[in-house]
């Protein structure tokens, strides 16, 4: 019997590795090949097939010219016989180089941080006889530093560093060869996935950029869907990269026909950045947020409640109340009644606008779309009407958390540009300026925000959502992150954009004890940046219906918890 379950155990093993090596097999391929392959190499999977611009004066067009080689920078490389290599090339011929930080073996390589042992002058010496002994004075060169490092996968050992981690080291890496081999070129070699901007370095510090048709790196990852045909795929990468003024380079992979980067795709991609070349591709995207110099409006932050079962919002230190309205209770008249419920206890109002929920109770899977086509001009009228009928200050949200990879709401999931266009026509719907309203672009603050970023000239305010819980499986409280991991992580990914902000939902459940001090954190903390001008808890159960078969986590708080948060509010702005 012992045996048997020995044996059982065994096959079971090797299922399971066999089962894990199939998965993974492109990784561990790459692995084997990165380890057992020269340090110096031409790059025929990765070739440069064009280059693009969102600056209107900047040429966009394939390129053919151009050489690939990647340099694995460890202190084995032998510089005379790389720089040979080159030398077979013409000054003229524009050359690429992916410069990769390797230790000196697979272990060393996934052991240690890269990114840190960067930033601590480990590779300065390599990084010198780079620019000395092999690049030279030679005219066009493109350095391209430890690419695809925004994708979450752990394929090269600088991913799953954070932006942070990354900038600092890029820094470093471009001062040095900027100061041995000052006509180099530095591209940030990116992937193009969500989230990208996070990982960007800086305008001073970065001469071009790079993206990868169908990145290989992405392939194991199940969030964001890989299966977009070619000229899509392009686009939504170039679109991540709408922030930067810089030339963007487009490179294939084994996974992108050579002939699909073609005259066509660049035609199509012209006429998207034309057509939208006052909006979604404004030159405003390059202007850069000065947020230490931003106040905070007002007299002061606001405080505020989502209390559909009124248990707090009748508390001294609420100065504002937030509202959902949807095309059901816009219809039937409970929105509006609720409103002048608010209004009667003189607070402000956040209003969130969900554009679903027909009465007819069909769901309009091309919402964004009929919005912008008038087919909505009716509902949208009834509600600037209600909102705008009192000099109580609202706060306008439409069609929040548009970035998170899901079908919760028929917003999500979609093309930015849809979605963009939609948040405009309805932020402009009101034929004159109402004072009263401030416009509102609601992302949850997740990976990849920025893509449906509407543009400043009609967004006053900026709002974000904070609950402890960072996943729907986890149901242990203790497991939850502090207030200030996820605002850090959130205000981070928004560092491009010069607005106010508003947490307008935040929650954290638990037992009393542990939902106060992890609130009276949140209170020290939002009284440290000045960007933010208010914050809203929700106070209730969440919606079943989200989170599937999990019990959905209950956010409400006592009174004591809430006035020991307002409380230490004071008492921290007085400091």
């Amino acid at each position: 019997m012992k045996k048997l379950i020995l044996y059982i155990l065994f096959i079971g093993g090797i299922l399971i590795a066999g089962y894990y090596v199939f998965k993974y097999k492109h990784i561990i391929i790459y692995l084997v090949k990165s380890n057992t392959s020269t340090v110096f190499e031409e790059v025929v999977s990765e070739p440069v097939l064009g280059v693009f611009s969102f600056k209107p004066d900047a040429p966009s067009e394939l390129i053919s010219t151009y050489k690939h080689y990647r340099l694995r920078l460890t202190k084995s490389v032998n510089w005379e016989k790389a720089a040979n290599e080159i030398a077979k090339f013409p000054d003229t011929t524009p050359i690429m180089i992916t410069v990769e930080t390797w230790g000196e073996g697979l272990y060393d390589s996934y052991r240690y941080n890269p990114m840190g042992g960067l930033i601590k002058g480990n590779y300065d010496d390599a990084i010198k006889a780079m620019c000395t002994q092999f690049i030279g004075n030679r005219d066009n060169v493109y350095i391209r530093f430890n690419p695809v490092m925004e994708v979450p996968v752990k394929r090269y050992p600088w991913q799953r560093y954070g932006g942070i981690d990354y900038i600092e080291a890029y820094r470093h890496f471009s001062k040095l060869c900027k100061e041995f081999a000052p006509a180099v070129k530095l591209v940030w070699g990116t992937a193009g996935y969500p989230g990208v901007m996070e990982y960007y370095p800086g305008d001073d510090v970065v001469d071009a950029a790079a993206i990868i048709a169908k990145s290989e790196s992405e392939m194991v990852l199940k969030v964001y869907p890989k299966d977009y045909p070619i000229d899509y795929d392009v686009f939504r990468r170039l679109h991540r990269l709408r922030f930067i003024d810089k030339p963007i380079f487009i490179l294939g992979s084994q996974l992108t026909p050579k002939d699909s980067i073609n005259t066509s795709l660049f035609t199509s991609l012209a006429n998207k950045v034309s057509n939208y070349n006052r909006t979604v591709y404004s030159t405003a995207n390059f202007n850069r947020a000065h947020i230490a110099t931003m106040k905070r409006a007002g007299t002061g932050l606001e405080i505020g409640l989502y209390d559909p079962q009124a248990l707090l919002n009748t508390e001294k230190s609420v100065t504002v109340e937030h509202l959902f309205v949807d095309f059901e209770n816009l219809k039937n008249g409970s929105f509006e009644r609720r409103f002048k419920e608010v209004i009667s206890r003189e607070h402000d109002i956040i209003v969130t606008f969900e554009p679903f929920r027909n009465p007819n109770k069909e769901v309009d899977f091309e919402v964004l779309q009929n919005v912008s086509l008038g087919k909505y001009d009716r509902e949208i009228k009834q509600l600037y009407r209600i909102i705008g009928n009192t000099e109580r200050l609202v706060y306008l949200r439409y069609a929040h958390e548009m970035e998170i990879p899901i079908t919760r709401y028929p917003w999500q999931s979609q093309d930015p540009i849809v979605y963009i266009n939609s948040f405009r026509y309805f932020m402009n719907f009101p034929e004159k300026e109402m004072s009263n309203i401030k416009r509102v672009w609601g992302p949850a603050g997740d990976r990849g925000s920025l893509e449906w970023w509407p543009g400043n000239d009609v967004v006053d305010i900026v709002s974000i959502a904070i609950y402890g819980l960072p996943d729907k499986n986890i149901t242990d409280p203790e497991k939850q992150e502090s207030f200030e991991t996820i605002f850090n992580r959130k205000v981070w990914r928004l560092r491009f954009l010069d607005k106010p902000i508003f947490i307008t939902e935040f929650g954290v459940k638990g037992p009393e004890e542990y939902q106060t001090k992890w609130l009276e954190r949140a209170a020290e903390i939002i009284t440290q940046n000045s960007q933010l001008i208010g914050v809203n808890y929700f106070n209730m159960s969440d919606t079943p219906k989200a989170w599937g078969e999990i019990k959905p986590p209950d956010w409400s708080i006592s009174k004591k918890s809430f006035q020991s948060f307002t409380e230490t509010l004071k008492r921290e702005k007085k400091k």
